[in-house]
């Protein structure tokens, strides 16, 4: 029983700690007490493999504030060649046979986990099913500063609140509650409030993500990022650049998907959330 106890007890220590998530390649900042071997138990990438990525000799003479930079990683699946995966992420078989140090006769199978180039972005044909989420129709783009346009309800962003994005959007409601902007890759995402960088990683199915805690204790989510702008603990403002989109790794071009949560993490209505508030 004993026994039992403290397998638990490890296996909740492991997924407590399980915060930099396998897809494209993310960066980490090295905090006190932390090691390359924690953040190799995070990301389930090796610590050999995360020396060779970042050029490290010496793990232990890692700093406070070295960014390691963790590459991105896909899991064979039935069917998988390295050609074909290479098609989808927009890499050549030839960067994926060195990265994971293949040679030209090397044979994959499923289950087999490769390492993916720091550029591979998954191309918008390759899909994951979001549990809940329902298709909704976009509202006219809007112009710069002013909220986005819908035709019911209307949205109206309290005092000191920035749009994330300025595209099209859609409320999505289901297990998630979000806005979903339509956007091109590359486009700036803001804040969209004044906050705290809360989580600063690789989200599977959403690409990069971000998790502000706003002064009001609010979470606020921006998933969909191609390229992170800000790291765990910078501070931001209404407005400040946080992060770049990429395509939609759940299909439908490139999308931004913002959502907010509450102070016990709980989602909130988009709709009710920005009903009735004065519009800045």
């Amino acid at each position: 029983m004993r026994n039992r106890v403290a397998l638990l007890s490890c296996i909740a220590l492991f997924l407590s700690c399980a915060t930099i998530l396998p897809g494209a390649e993310t960066s980490y900042t090295l905090k006190e007490g932390e090691t390359l071997f924690s953040i190799s138990r995070k990301s389930g990438v090796s610590i050999d493999k995360l020396s060779a990525y970042n050029g490290i000799t010496d793990a232990s003479k890692l700093k406070i504030g070295t960014v390691i930079k963790v590459p991105g990683v896909y899991v064979v699946k039935k069917g998988d060649t390295l050609y074909g995966i290479a098609r989808t992420f927009g890499v050549s078989v030839d960067e994926l046979l060195t990265i994971n140090k293949f040679d030209r006769n090397a044979r994959i199978k499923p289950g087999d986990t490769l390492l993916l180039p720091g550029d591979a972005v998954a191309s918008s044909t390759t899909t994951a099913v979001s549990a809940g989420s329902t298709p909704a129709a976009t509202a006219p783009s809007t112009t710069a500063g002013a909220a986005p346009a819908a035709s019911t309800p209307v949205l109206h962003a309290p005092p000191g609140f920035v749009w994330p994005h300025q595209g099209k959007y859609a409320v999505e409601k289901g297990k998630l509650w979000w806005l979903v902007f339509q956007g091109s890759a590359g486009d700036v995402v803001k804040s969209a409030t004044a906050g705290e960088v809360k989580w600063a990683a690789t989200w599977v199915g959403f690409g990069k993500v971000l998790i502000i805690q706003g002064t009001d204790g609010m979470r606020y989510q921006y998933r969909g990022n191609r390229e992170l702008l800000v790291n765990v603990g910078d501070r931001v403002q209404p407005g400040t650049e946080i992060a770049r989109l990429g395509p939609s790794l759940l299909g439908g071009g490139t999308k931004l998907y913002f959502s907010i949560n509450d102070e016990n993490s709980n989602p909130i209505d988009p709709e009710k959330y920005f009903s009735g508030k004065s519009q800045s």
